[in-house]
């Protein structure tokens, strides 16, 4: 169960970053999982966005 939902990949990386600076992790090992088609990379590219101080726009796509 410590692989499960948000623990994924570990506990301690589960916000798609890495303790390497500016390497995120968004692959299908990570949160939701790989079921989800396109969701781990959304999620990390949010984590980007914020981590540069950018505005992040959670609207539907054009």
């Amino acid at each position: 169960f410590d692989q499960l939902l948000f623990n994924r990949p570990v506990p301690g990386y589960a916000q798609y970053r890495s303790p390497i600076r500016g390497l995120y992790m968004c692959g299908s090992s990570t949160h939701p999982g790989g079921g989800v088609m396109g969701a781990p990379g959304a999620n990390a590219a949010r984590e980007v966005l914020r981590d540069l101080g950018r505005r992040i726009d959670m609207g539907a796509a054009a």
